[in-house]
């Protein structure tokens, strides 16, 4: 496929000065001397996208996400790197860029349109397919000025999709507009995706940027951090957010595979420790908290208690771990808690015993193993899914993660019968005559 946008180790710096004085002294300054510091807003950032594919983007605020799209588009220039891009773009970056607010809302597509490069007659064939799309009724002939910030933000976006692009540009404004405007929006990525048109999404929502996009990157501080599978990449971007919330370090650090000391401080006891958890999972997708090494084993069962990886929607099934707790674990906030995940990433059916009312501070004693088993009927639909097993601390109203794994186990759902949502729920279905 032909590669759409190409960036080989683009970088972005910004002078600092700490005052306009600063900055006039510099100019002026025959000996060359600074007065300025450098900030480092984007680090060596190297990918490439082939035709037809959707790039996610994803990080905390700061992370240098608009920058970069803001070099992609041409509206800033990279400090040093190259970046390719082939075909036309348009953007959503801020929507509305260029328009009048004293003129109505069709001199504003005539505007936006030949901002965009478009002649009259182009547009003449574009602009009832805009006004539907917008669906701002007989205000496209007020003023701009009148309109309310959802009706401004519709119709900018409805001037943007409808320029035929070959590269399409999103940055987190999928909440505009209703649920239904926001689903004929999906409709028309698809419809784009179908086309051939390539799509870069940027967004904080992580459900979904698993099941929207093709690939994901991870940027913060500037950098890449991870690259790939949008569901690993996603499930990394959250350990991450939780361990920089909830811990000390402000660096990401992975408490299973990455040594949180460095490596000649690690006593023979932490490092065989921590080999035994890693190997103990090798297969999950993350693995990761506060405490790991809580979660001892976790098995999918049968009725009969025969391990199983594949099972039909109305067979019972048993999710079960072992774990142990010390002295550190606050046993009256105590949270056990599974997961079953679609292979986008999608959580499906979630149980957690705090949410059930079930607390077990006078029963859980330190330096003991214990078992919880999770008896159910999936009712899911025929597909292949994964496991995740948790124990939190729900002592605030965001859960701090004990231990959390994810892709702990994996297996198949099979039926012949034909279901056509994600699970199929049991209904009484009645007919009458003469009601």
């Amino acid at each position: 496929m032909e590669t759409k946008i190409l960036l080989k180790n683009v970088c972005k710096k910004y002078r600092m000065y700490n005052s306009p004085k600063d900055q006039l002294r510099e100019a002026l300054s025959l000996s060359g001397k600074s007065y300025h510091t450098e900030f480092q807003v984007l680090n060596n950032i190297s990918f490439e996208i082939p035709q037809g594919r959707i790039l996610g983007i994803m990080g905390k605020n700061g992370a240098g996400k608009s920058t970069l799209l803001k070099i992609i588009t041409g509206i800033l220039e990279p400090t040093s790197g190259t970046v390719q891009v082939n075909g036309k773009i348009s953007s959503l970056l801020e929507l509305g860029a260029g328009f009048n607010m004293e003129y109505n809302g069709i001199d504003n597509i005539y505007f936006y349109g030949m901002l965009m490069k478009l002649s009259r007659q182009q547009i003449d064939e574009r602009i009832s397919d805009i006004i539907s799309f917008a669906e701002i009724g007989d205000y496209i002939y007020q003023p701009l000025k009148t309109y309310s910030s959802g009706m401004f933000a519709r119709l900018a976006f409805s001037c943007a999709i409808n320029v035929d692009p070959d590269v399409l540009i999103v940055d987190e404004i999928l909440s505009v507009g209703d649920i239904r405007f926001q689903g004929k929006c999906f409709n028309k990525f698809k419809e784009f995706k179908e086309k051939g048109v390539t799509i870069i999404y940027v967004g904080h929502d992580v459900s979904l940027m698993k099941s929207f996009c093709d690939e994901a990157i991870w940027l913060n501080s500037g950098s890449i951090v991870e690259q790939g599978d949008p569901k690993e990449v996603a499930a990394k971007y959250v350990e991450f957010m939780y361990l920089d919330k909830n811990t000390e370090f402000s660096n990401y650090k992975r408490n299973i595979t990455e040594e949180l000391v460095p490596k000649e401080k690690v006593t023979p006891t932490q490092s065989k420790r921590r080999n035994d958890i890693s190997l103990l999972y090798q297969n999950a997708i993350t693995h990761w908290g506060i405490h790991p090494g809580m979660i001892k084993n976790v098995y999918l069962t049968d009725q009969l208690g025969k391990e199983i990886d594949h099972f039909a929607p109305e067979d019972i099934i048993t999710i079960s771990f072992i774990f142990n707790i010390d002295d550190t674990i606050d046993a009256k906030n105590i949270s056990l808690a599974f997961s079953i995940k679609n292979k986008e990433g999608t959580d499906l059916i979630v149980k957690t015993t705090y949410d059930e009312t079930l607390f077990f501070d006078s029963i859980l004693k330190n330096n003991k193993t214990y078992k919880i088993s999770f008896e159910l009927q999936t009712l899911l639909a025929v597909g292949e899914y994964y496991l995740v097993v948790a124990i939190e601390n729900r002592k605030e109203l965001n859960p701090i993660y004990y231990e959390y794994i994810e892709g702990v186990k994996y297996f198949k759902v099979f039926t012949n019968k034909k279901i056509w949502g994600k699970v199929d729920i049991p209904a009484k279905i009645k007919i009458q005559e003469n009601c």
